[in-house]
């Protein structure tokens, strides 16, 4: 039987007490690691110029997709503010990182902290499966092909699903007011201040890719920008997939640790991503340096085990193909 629902202000209230006060001081450390992997794809850009063969581009191409993912994770962390205090900086910082993977950064901070984190896995949730109310032709297709589901089991087309995340809620923030693409299962309010700023930033991200196919010449930049991100891509959505698809779904006042699962991966491996494996710490404490989730995980899971969820990654990613193309619609 599924515990009552507890709101997020609960958690904090009973949480507060065990987290270490440097767990909220700016961790300015991680702009190394962070820039350490932005100059691993500029190396992989250069030596795909340098050597001019396919083959190599394609491995150098692969390379930079990993160091991609790891940069939008660190990103993820950097715009909860944990990183960066300064809003001025942080933006900064945002426009330096962001562009790689092509996600403007006010995007994210609409779509994912205001919308995704205030109702995960609820009605209001951008990232949420489609309900069976919401079924048509379109949203049939997109289900099939890009996101997890028994019909298609271990479809390797899920792989492309972070390419068309970026692109369907461009597009959604772009639509006229109270509209938006079939594919997307929530839209949030965008401000007129905020469309002009992504609009801004789409125009800056182009700028800046164009600056990469004029380096590398566009046929190798063609090469290069699809398996880099697709390889990205594929490792951002076996993670996505793997912390909130398999979770129940929630009306409103979505429960943080019975929304999100946190799975097992090796530490070595969790360090290089910035310890994104600790999904319910990161729902429950959104606000400190995720490098405390591993402590905070184990506090969790010792004072609620009935709540707190944490799986192998492979038996997560099973779990997630395990499903319906559409779920039930908890209002019907």
């Amino acid at each position: 039987m599924q515990p009552t629902p507890k709101k997020h202000e609960e958690y904090l209230d009973e949480l507060m007490d065990y987290i270490p006060k440097e767990a909220f001081k700016p961790a300015y450390y991680k702009l190394v690691p962070m820039s350490l992997y932005f100059l691993a794809v500029v190396a992989m850009i250069y030596l795909s110029i340098a050597i001019e063969s396919y083959a190599w581009t394609i491995l150098f191409a692969a390379i930079s997709g990993f160091c991609i993912a790891c940069i939008f994770l660190f990103c993820h962390e950097l715009t909860h503010g944990t990183i960066i205090k300064n809003k001025t900086g942080m933006y900064i910082a945002e426009l330096v990182f962001w562009p790689l993977s092509g996600m403007p950064p006010t995007l994210w901070r609409v779509i994912h902290n205001r919308a995704h984190h205030t109702g995960a896995n609820s009605y209001a949730d951008p990232d949420r499966r489609t309900f069976k109310s919401e079924k048509n032709f379109w949203n049939t297709v997109y289900n099939a092909f890009i996101y997890p589901n028994k019909k298609l089991r271990f479809s390797l087309t899920v792989g492309f699903a972070m390419l068309f995340y970026t692109g369907k809620h461009i597009a959604s923030a772009l639509y006229p007011e109270g509209k938006k693409p079939a594919i997307v299962t929530y839209k949030p309010k965008f401000t007129r201040k905020e469309k002009k700023k992504i609009k801004w930033e789409l125009l800056y991200i182009m700028v800046f890719q164009s600056l990469i196919g004029i380096a590398l010449g566009w046929k190798l930049y063609l090469i290069f920008s699809l398996v880099s991100w697709v390889v990205s891509s594929s490792i951002l959505i076996s993670m996505i997939i793997t912390q909130h698809l398999i979770n129940p779904v929630f009306i409103e006042n979505p429960d943080p640790m019975l929304t999100a699962t946190s799975v097992r991966i090796p530490s070595w491996l969790d360090r290089l991503i910035d310890y994104h494996s600790f999904h319910i710490e990161h729902h429950v404490l959104p606000g400190i340096n995720f490098d405390y989730y591993p402590k905070m995980g184990h506090i969790m899971q010792n004072m609620y085990p009935d709540r707190y969820t944490r799986k192998p990654f492979l038996s997560a990613i099973v779990e997630s193909y395990d499903r319906e193309m559409f779920i039930d619609d908890p209002l019907q």
